[in-house]
């Protein structure tokens, strides 16, 4: 991977919801990361082996919170240098307590299955994490937490058609392999609801990835130990109790003909 070393002009402006932008050209030095108010986005185009190098100053006990996002989707990745010199995987997502005071560098880049990459790398440092997300009382939120202990009451149970109604007929789902980050054919599978619904019914392929164990393979299921509802995080997504709000097992779902139908089911599997 290249560092760029053409000279970069940055220009930071406070947008609503004060959150500070800067809007950058690859450099050789990492931009140290300015906040306002604990927020920071920062967005870029890469081409080519380029790549973004931010450093954001910690201090340890503080919480931080890393996101990307990019068109087209999924061609923008990051990794982290710790303090300590250790660099993390390929991550579209990550949060954590600092344990190590100092400088976390952040370098964006673009996986070599996509030519070009626009992305928005948005970063929060605080001295607490989110507080979980309550349940909203009007009619489509109520709604959506049912749809959620229905999903959980499916898996424990095995259910095949109440699994099954949870899915869109008419569009496809998507299964994401966060083992996969940055692959352009095994990260991110689109599933029709004919194809799962064939596998569910005839305990083929997904069957055993969702609802049973067989062979030694993973399965979805060993992420749902008990019927205790999941944690509500931003963008209508639901993680295991107990996981962070970036956890790479979540349900995310949407709206679609006045009912809450799966969008993505993630999790890591060999």
């Amino acid at each position: 991977m290249n560092r760029m070393n053409r000279k970069i002009s940055f220009l930071f402006a406070v947008l609503p919801g004060a959150i500070s932008v800067a809007i950058a050209e690859p450099k050789a030095e990492p931009l140290s990361v300015q906040f306002k108010n604990g927020s920071a986005m920062l967005k870029g185009s890469i081409g080519d082996d380029e790549q973004y190098e931010y450093a954001v100053a910690t201090k340890k006990g503080q919480w931080m919170m890393i996101e990307v996002v990019s068109n087209p989707v999924d061609a923008a990745v990051f990794r982290i240098k710790l303090p300590n010199g250790e660099e993390t995987n390929s991550l579209y997502a990550w949060s954590e307590t600092v344990s190590q005071a100092g400088e976390y560098e952040i370098d964006v880049y673009k996986p070599a299955d996509y030519k070009t990459a626009k992305f928005t790398l948005n970063v929060t440092l605080s001295w607490r994490p989110p507080a979980p997300m309550s349940v909203a009382k009007d009619r489509s939120s109520l709604a959506l937490q049912a749809a959620m202990r229905k999903f959980i009451l499916a898996f424990r149970t095995r259910d095949k058609a109440a699994f099954l109604s949870l899915f869109s007929r008419a569009r496809p789902s998507y299964h994401l392999n966060p083992m996969n980050i940055g692959s352009k054919s095994h990260y991110r599978s689109a599933v029709t609801y004919r194809e799962l619904s064939s596998d569910i019914k005839k305990k083929k392929g997904l069957y055993w990835m969702y609802l049973e164990r067989e062979y030694g393979l993973d399965a979805f299921i060993d992420n749902i130990p008990d019927r205790t509802m999941w944690t509500k995080v931003k963008g209508n997504k639901f993680v295991p109790p107990g996981d962070d709000v970036t956890s790479r097992t979540y349900v995310k779902w949407r709206r679609e003909s006045g009912r809450w139908v799966i969008d993505e089911i993630s999790y890591g599997h060999a």
